[in-house]
C-alpha cells in the first residue's frame, strides 16, 4: 500500500511539473504590450461616463458640457481633457442666458493652454440662429476666439458662406472672417433686389 501511494504520489507530482512548464512555454507575449498594459501614464487620472461638466469663472457659470464619456490626463506634464465621444456645451452670457452651443463627435481641451481641439462634424450655433459647420474648430477660451484651417460653411438668416482654406470669429460668431471664400449667396427669393 505504501509503495503504491509513492507512485500516486510521483504520477501526480510529474504531471503537475509537465503541465506547468507546458502552460509556462505555451503563452508567448510581447513584453512591450505587457508593459503598455500595465504602465500608469496610458490610464487617465479620473474617467466618467454621463456626464455634465460645469466651467465657472467668478462663481458665474460660463458654459457646460454634456459628454458620454470623459477622461483627465496628466502625461509628461501636460494636463488635458479628452472626450472621445464628442460634447454637447452650452455657452452663458454674463446674465446667465443661453448665447450659443457647440456639438462635436470628439473633443480635447488643453488645461494650461485653455485650448479646446474640436474634431468631427462640429456644429456651432449662437443666440441668433447663425451656425458654423468644420471638421476641426480651436476654441480659445481665454481669448473668446474660434479658428481653424479647414473648410467651413457658416450659414446665418438667408446667407451661406463657405471657405476652403479657414475662419475665425469671436466665440459668438458675431464677426466671422474667412481666409478664403469660395462660395457666397447673399440674396434670398424674398428680398427685393
Amino acid at each position: 500500500m505504501i509503495i503504491f501511494r509513492r507512485h500516486i504520489w510521483r504520477i501526480q507530482s510529474i504531471t503537475v511539473l509537465v503541465l506547468g512548464a507546458v502552460m509556462l512555454f505555451s503563452c508567448k507575449t510581447d513584453q512591450k504590450e505587457i508593459d503598455r498594459i500595465v504602465s500608469r501614464a496610458d490610464r487617465p487620472e479620473m474617467s466618467g461616463e454621463n456626464l455634465t461638466l460645469l466651467y465657472s469663472d467668478s462663481a458665474r457659470i460660463k458654459y457646460k458640457v454634456i459628454t458620454p464619456e470623459y477622461n483627465k490626463y496628466d502625461k509628461e506634464g501636460q494636463k488635458y481633457d479628452e472626450f472621445p465621444k464628442g460634447i454637447h456645451a452650452i455657452l452663458y452670457d454674463k446674465e446667465g442666458n443661453e448665447v450659443g452651443s457647440l456639438v462635436s463627435e470628439y473633443a480635447k481641451k488643453l488645461e494650461d493652454e485653455m485650448l479646446w481641439e474640436i474634431r468631427n462634424k462640429v456644429v456651432v450655433v449662437n443666440s441668433e440662429g447663425k451656425k458654423l459647420e468644420t471638421e476641426l474648430l480651436y476654441w480659445d477660451m481665454k481669448k473668446e476666439f474660434l479658428y481653424t484651417d479647414r473648410y467651413t460653411r457658416f450659414t446665418s438668416d438667408e446667407q451661406l458662406i463657405e471657405g476652403n482654406n479657414g475662419f475665425e470669429s469671436d466665440q459668438q460668431l458675431n464677426n466671422p472672417q474667412f481666409k478664403s471664400v469660395t462660395g457666397k449667396i447673399a440674396e434670398s427669393e424674398n428680398q427685393p433686389k
